[in-house]
């Protein structure tokens, strides 16, 4: 079936549905009601597909000026970085936090899962102890809103220990 043949079924212009389909214009509730009816698709089908595809697309958007702003400031600078999809999320994540500002940092919660960011936090920098301290506990009250930061970060990295601890008596074994 042709588009001129769609575009006449449902009573819109051929050219409207081809800026749609091209992505050059957003669908309409009216025209997707229309398309779905027609085509027999549950009802919100496909303005879900529209609405994913605009998180996907703004999520991409995000991923790629942090790794530009990160790569500006350096932040990679023991990597080589041909792609920017060559860089682990977990590394995006303790970067924001060491490198840039409040606002990349709010972007990056709005890319990440805030389960995920607070992982690579507990696992990667608020072990480090002293050397972090003051950006762990700052990070630990504003983002996290932990009420006694020094004391979870000490138990956070008395946990850590003990685990290497572990591990390495294992290993003796």
């Amino acid at each position: 079936m042709s588009q001129a043949e769609v575009a006449r079924e449902i009573k819109v212009s051929r050219q409207s549905l081809s800026h749609i389909i091209c992505g050059k214009r957003e669908l309409s509730l009216q025209l997707a009601m229309k398309l779905e009816a027609y085509f027999s698709l549950p009802e919100g089908e496909l303005m879900k597909l529209q609405a994913l595809q605009a998180i996907q697309h703004r999520k991409h958007i995000i991923r790629t000026n942090l790794c530009k702003k990160l790569i500006s400031k350096n932040a990679f600078w023991s990597y080589d970085v041909k792609d920017l999809c060559d860089i682990p999320d977990d590394e995006i994540i303790e970067k924001c936090f060491t490198t840039l500002d409040i606002d990349d940092i709010d972007l990056m919660f709005e890319l990440y899962p805030r389960k995920q960011i607070m992982k690579v936090w507990r696992e990667q920098m608020a072990i480090r102890g002293e050397y972090m301290q003051m950006l762990n506990v700052m990070i630990a009250m504003y983002y996290f809103g932990i009420k006694e930061p020094e004391k979870y970060i000490k138990k956070i990295v008395q946990q850590h220990l003990n685990k290497l601890l572990q591990n390495a008596s294992r290993i003796d074994c």
